[in-house]
């Protein structure tokens, strides 16, 4: 029982079963020497407290959930070159830029663009060749958040404004739904998809092409955070799932809205820039709203913590 009370002991074991299984699912499963290391940890910071279940849990928290440490674990595997077991070819590098082929999961995607303690702005991608933005870096850079905020991302958000983050991209599909509906039907057969930075266009696809490519953009992001929400998955897995598909639903919507301005003959450069700018600034300010509100909720829950012991 390593001292600890049985409530206690409990919390840790139940913590560990979950992280070894996550892990597990991963493909890059802890070996037993981790888990003693972390297990250790544990035990050095509940030394100081009084071991009940309550201690256990506030100090399981700064790890972090279970999934999330999971994938973090074999995000550093996969820095120091080891790869996922099973899969490394599936994961590495070429030319030195970082790839990444294996099925996407959301604990990857959670812990790839939003991680406030990773200085890096551009981290690998969690699906594919290159890399992407890392929002909680430049939320940190910006000053819009600091790297220790929250003992766990978004953990301590109300549940209602973890859900609602949903409600954001849905919007956006919507209005890009109503769009093309009322207006893709006037297109010439012959449109412009492609277009420079002063918004001439130079390169073009069919109708129907086009619109493949603006609702595969909107629409798959969409399912795939509707699919994280609906697992009931992590807050942090579900609030950048969402940001995720309000990102590149924004870029969809940028682009037929492109396309029918360059189809009327008209030049129109704002909205290309529009679109780059509000991939990167929408999902930035959902993400930073929904991690000040968590903060803000924490605060208060050891504000009033500290009160009731001071009685």
């Amino acid at each position: 029982m390593n001292g600890r009370p049985p409530a206690a002991q409990a919390v840790v074991d139940e913590y560990f079963a979950a992280l070894v299984t996550a892990a597990a699912r991963s493909g890059a499963p802890i070996g037993p020497d981790e888990v003693a290391e972390l297990r250790a940890h544990v035990a050095e910071r509940l030394a100081s407290t009084a071991g009940t279940a309550q201690d256990a849990e506030r100090v399981l928290a700064e790890l972090g959930d279970p999934a999330r440490l999971a994938s973090e674990f074999a995000a550093t595997r996969e820095d120091d070159g080891e790869g996922p077991a099973g899969g490394g070819s599936l994961v590495g590098r070429v030319l030195g830029m970082p790839y990444d082929l294996r099925n996407p999961s959301s604990d990857r995607y959670a812990t790839r663009m939003w991680d406030p303690s990773n200085p890096h702005v551009l981290v690998p991608k969690a699906l594919g060749v290159g890399w992407t933005v890392n929002f909680g870096a430049l939320a940190v850079a910006l000053h819009l958040v600091r790297p220790d905020d929250e003992d766990a991302p978004f953990a301590s958000a109300p549940p209602g404004v973890v859900t609602g983050t949903l409600a954001a991209p849905i919007a956006v599909v919507v209005v890009l739904g109503a769009l093309v509906a009322t207006r893709w039907r006037t297109l010439p057969a012959t449109v412009p998809t492609h277009w420079d930075a002063a918004g001439h266009a130079n390169g073009y696809s069919s109708r129907g092409a086009a619109l493949v490519l603006v609702g595969l953009i909107a629409v798959v992001p969409l399912l795939f955070a509707v699919g994280v929400h609906l697992r009931r998955r992590s807050a942090v897995n579900r609030v950048v799932a969402s940001a995720l598909s309000l990102g590149l639903g924004t870029v969809a919507l940028a682009i037929a809205v492109q396309t029918l301005v360059s189809a009327g003959g008209g030049t129109r450069p704002w909205i290309t820039w529009l679109g780059i700018v509000g991939f990167v600034v929408l999902p930035l300010a959902l993400l930073v709203g929904v991690s000040r509100l968590g903060r803000a909720a924490e605060q208060r829950r050891d504000l009033s913590s500290s009160k009731g012991q001071s009685w």
